[in-house]
């Protein structure tokens, strides 16, 4: 499953005097002397394409095809990131056989897809992380860019996961047409139907009567709520709980089925939305998407101030 999990950028100054927390951080364009963007631009423009092997956590990465947008401060590109120390056999789903030995030293290598919106004149940015299989690059690229920012600036980059409730307000009405409940094992005779016809991930999806919907998107982020209950004592039965949900004749596919307090903004990509090859999302068909999903942000980090991204 591949997802894009959007973050808050931010640069605290601990040196502060500020009084109110929220006056402790900087402007994204006035981060110290300097510019966050101009700060990001010279960072993935120094950084070159060869893999990288940080020994600590048994990781290797490089940033690929990064691009700097000055006209609407942002920057986007590929980060690609694998894991190495343990030994694993490769095989062929089809036959069952090894295909291959992975071994120690051997990474399998994800693309990530990275973008970044710091915006002048405001004192909180747009970070889209593109995750697959529930696996991400927060902590490492964050860890990447704080020392970097720590080095120029002396301040704190913040990089928080962006909740349902402060991202997507203009969701919150959206009505409910599709769970989604996959790898299903609630009912084990219903599952193996569903393994018998031959799909890598079989699904479960509860659609409401014609010309009805399952209730608001709202609903299911409310702890309070009948269908908030009901995805909670689904959510162990499966690996992933998504709701479809539409407004205005567009829609959108979020995770959900987190605690009320963990719950971070997953936007699923569906092949309806981005072209796929071989499993992985096309470049440019995924970009035009992000953009459309960092115009949402835009709308309600920074309502009614006209932004575009």
């Amino acid at each position: 499953m591949h997802a894009i999990a959007p973050y808050s950028i931010r640069f605290f100054d601990p040196n502060s005097t500020a009084i109110k927390i929220e006056d402790r951080y900087s402007k994204l364009d006035k981060v110290g002397a300097y510019d966050a963007f101009k700060i990001l631009e010279d960072y993935f423009k120094r950084v070159d394409d060869k893999f990288v092997i940080a020994e600590d956590t048994k990781q290797v990465y490089r940033f690929k095809g990064m691009a700097a947008d000055p006209a609407k401060r942002q920057v986007a590109g590929w980060f690609e990131v694998g894991s190495y120390g343990v030994k694993n056999d490769i095989i062929d789903i089809k036959t069952g056989n090894v295909d291959y030995q992975k071994t120690q030293e051997n990474a399998e290598i994800i693309r990530h897809y990275v973008r970044f919106f710091v915006p002048s004149g405001f004192n909180e940015g747009i970070a889209l992380l593109h995750s697959f299989k529930g696996a991400g690059i927060k902590t490492l690229l964050h860890e990447l860019l704080r020392v970097e920012f720590v080095r120029i600036t002396k301040l704190n980059l913040q990089m928080n996961p962006l909740a349902y409730k402060k991202a997507f307000v203009s969701w919150e009405k959206a009505a409910a047409k599709e769970i989604r409940l996959t790898k299903f094992e609630g009912m084990s005779d219903l599952t193996d139907q569903i393994k018998k016809l031959g799909h890598k991930e079989q699904q479960l999806i509860i659609k409401p009567p014609s010309r009805s919907s399952l209730g608001l998107f709202k609903d299911y982020l409310d702890p309070n709520s009948d269908k908030y209950k009901v995805v909670e004592y689904l959510s162990p039965m499966c690996a992933h709980v998504k709701v479809v949900v539409e407004l205005g004749g567009k829609r959108r596919t979020f995770t959900i089925g987190r605690p009320a307090d963990e719950q971070v903004c997953e936007i699923a990509i569906d092949e309806e939305d981005v072209d796929f090859i071989a499993g992985n999302p096309v470049g440019s068909s995924l970009h035009k998407w992000c953009t459309i999903v960092l115009q949402d942000l835009a709308d309600a980090l920074y309502p009614k101030m006209g932004v575009k991204v």
